[in-house]
């Protein structure tokens, strides 16, 4: 929720918990087609709750978001983020998130790639705090189709973030992301032992400025695969369709189509002048 309100105005070693593994070195998958010659409404806001019945709308484009419920039942958030087969930015009029985060009592805190100069970085940003996007030291390479990519709450005022980009046979490439993440005592809660929070998942295309919906802006071909939660000791599916998923909403659906089955959410966004 909130990085779209800081970036509309930004003109406007081992891994704690184990990952998936043998995940299949995936094709594209067929995706839905927005159809780029057909003009779509320039100031849509409305919404499509697609589960649940919390949402909220910024004017901002297209977007969807998904969320766990509140809980201590999970420690931790995975997905593999097939990149976008296709993204223009409209000659940098606005800026591409894929994202997993965690909320606390209090607020966001936004944990995953982003496209802002031309490459995906890794990028992390909490309400009322820093927005960092790493340098290009971390940066996709040219042979990157995917990013495995898991949140984890450490404690009340610690979150980790992991990245790793891969090619199209699932081979690790570029350099590994690892970071724990100083954030703001007050808002991660410790629950018997276990820091109670929200997780969440969403893909947006932020405008610097007001938003053109006009602008010719796209990204497409996206794709979360193979969504989970970690309980500590096992992964459970945190797919729509799956009670792990509490509410699911959309905004401005003649810009943003949404397609999801098992542990996978494919989308499609499209700005269209």
């Amino acid at each position: 929720m909130f990085i779209s309100i800081i970036l509309m105005s930004e003109n406007c070693l081992a891994i704690s918990s184990g990952l998936p593994s043998g995940l299949p070195p995936n094709a594209y998958v067929g995706l839905p087609n927005l159809g780029e010659n057909t003009i779509k409404s320039l100031g849509d806001y409305s919404y499509n709750q697609i589960k649940g019945t919390y949402h909220w709308i910024e004017q901002c484009g297209g977007y969807y978001y998904a969320y766990s419920a509140m809980s201590n039942t999970y420690q931790s958030a995975y997905a593999n983020i097939l990149l976008p087969t296709s993204l223009n930015r409209a000659n940098g009029k606005r800026n591409a998130y894929i994202s997993l985060g965690i909320t606390g009592s209090n607020h966001a805190i936004d944990l995953g790639i982003c496209n802002r100069n031309g490459n995906w970085v890794p990028y992390y940003y909490e309400q009322g705090g820093e927005f960092v996007a790493e340098s290009t030291t971390y940066a996709a390479p040219s042979t990157a189709k995917s990013a495995q990519i898991t949140v984890k709450p450490i404690d009340t005022t610690t979150v980790q973030l992991y990245i790793q980009w891969q090619d199209a046979n699932g081979n690790n490439v570029g350099t590994m992301y690892y970071k724990h993440i100083t954030v703001f005592d007050g808002n991660l809660q410790m629950v018997n032992g276990k820091i109670k929070c929200k997780f969440f998942r969403f893909a947006s295309l932020v405008p610097i400025g007001s938003d053109n919906q006009g602008d010719g802006s796209y990204m497409t071909g996206g794709m979360f695969r193979y969504c989970q939660l970690y309980t500590g000791s096992n992964y459970v599916s945190w797919g729509i369709g799956a009670s792990t998923v509490e509410h699911c909403f959309l905004v401005s659906p003649s810009h943003i189509s949404l397609a999801y089955s098992g542990q996978n959410d494919t989308f499609n966004i499209y700005h269209n002048g």
